[in-house]
């Protein structure tokens, strides 16, 4: 993991229409520090083989997390939902991501969701939390503490940590669900 974080300067430079469509709050965008990276990859790495990993992450940017991440976790598989077509076209690493909602796509297949979802409003917070609870199976990433009591019957908290991000220092809750 020597390759630092590149945070592309085109993802923060949105076209309008994006913006009215959107709204700026679903737009927001940060990233994990090397550090953080470093953090969030040693706790998979305790609870997943690497070569069993079909990642997903919801609101991925450019992908460069995603990228970082196959990269610390040999054999691993990822992709990507983004909700702004212009931080899809600006991906400058090869990576698997398309640009979409989040709330329509299928976790079936994926035994690990990441969600950055610190900037959702609650409405969409606990749509995607019970979308959660209803599709997916394996370790769940989230920087936002659930409340959808879908999500809470079927998730056991396994671990959480203060993990280093570009705005600050933030806690990821590491969810089990079965």
């Amino acid at each position: 993991m020597n390759t630092p974080m590149l945070l592309n300067p085109r993802l923060f430079v949105l076209p309008h229409k994006e913006i009215r469509a959107c709204g700026l709050t679903a737009l927001t965008y940060g990233s994990l520090t090397m550090k953080g990276l470093g953090q969030m990859s040693r706790t998979i790495l305790r609870y997943m083989r690497p070569d069993s990993i079909h990642g997903f992450d919801l609101g991925c940017g450019d992908g460069e997390l995603i990228w970082h991440l196959g990269l610390a976790l040999d054999g691993s598989t990822w992709h990507g939902v983004e909700i702004s077509e212009s931080r899809v076209e600006a991906q400058m690493r090869d990576v698997c991501i398309w640009q979409g909602d989040m709330l329509d796509e299928n976790f079936k297949t994926y035994n690990l969701l990441h969600a950055d979802n610190l900037c959702l409003d609650e409405t969409v917070a606990d749509l995607l939390e019970k979308k959660i609870a209803d599709e997916f199976t394996g370790l769940y990433i989230s920087y936002r503490e659930p409340i959808s009591l879908e999500f809470l019957r079927r998730a056991v908290l396994v671990y959480k940590e203060m993990t280093e991000t570009t705005w600050s220092t933030c806690l990821l809750r590491y969810y089990y669900l079965a």
